[in-house]
């Protein structure tokens, strides 16, 4: 009785080998993970977040008065010095830097002075620029194109340069006419030679 016994407990034993728990074979599967991209430079969006950073503040300045006060001395002084044609292609430039100013980012409210201004401004230079066989002419319209200069100063300041506002008593029988210029030494552009120093500085800008 105690062989059958033995045998059957050694049988229980050499299976219980041969067939261990098959959960303790199991391999453990990883769990798959998401893994981040890498944000390549060449991403259309990162571009696109690019391009926005670099974009002007909206309430940026759509109007550079040096630039344009600039473009109105080399004209005047033309005119001091009696030469129609130069005092044309000097308003002709001019007349390319006012049409470059974007009117219609100017508030129609509260621009309207301003848009007035710079599309006056550039009428005038165009009428001077188009009339090089016409001096007076030319002269009538640098008396509206500096007020149009002094009236942009008054809105907008002279952007850091040091500028004077003269005076002739002579011009335009007897009304007088201003100009704007760079130094205070007096030149008249509405006499010329004839009378070139006419004037007196009336402000300093």
């Amino acid at each position: 009785m105690k062989n059958i016994l033995t045998v059957f407990v050694m049988g229980a034993l050499l299976y219980s080998c041969n067939n261990p728990n098959n959960s303790s074979k199991k391999e453990t599967k990883a769990t798959p993970q998401s893994i981040d991209k890498p944000v390549l430079a060449s991403d259309p969006t990162v571009k696109e977040k690019a391009v926005e950073d670099k974009k002007e503040p909206e309430n940026a300045s759509v109007v550079s008065v040096k630039q344009i006060i600039e473009g109105y001395l080399p004209l005047k002084n033309a005119l001091t010095k009696d030469d129609s044609k130069a005092a044309s292609d000097a308003a002709q430039r001019l007349f390319s830097i006012l049409k470059k100013v974007d009117i219609s980012k100017l508030s129609p409210e509260k621009d309207a002075e301003l848009r007035d201004i710079i599309e006056s401004a550039a009428e005038n230079a165009e009428h001077i620029s188009e009339n090089s066989e016409d001096i007076a002419h030319q002269r009538e319209h640098l008396l509206s194109l500096s007020n149009d200069i002094a009236d942009l100063i008054g809105e907008k300041g002279t952007d850091g340069l040091k500028l004077y506002q003269d005076f002739c008593p002579m011009y335009n029988n007897g009304k007088g006419g201003t100009w704007i210029s760079e130094s205070k030494e007096i030149v008249n552009p509405y006499e010329g030679s004839k009378m070139i120093n006419c004037g007196s500085i009336k402000k300093v800008l």
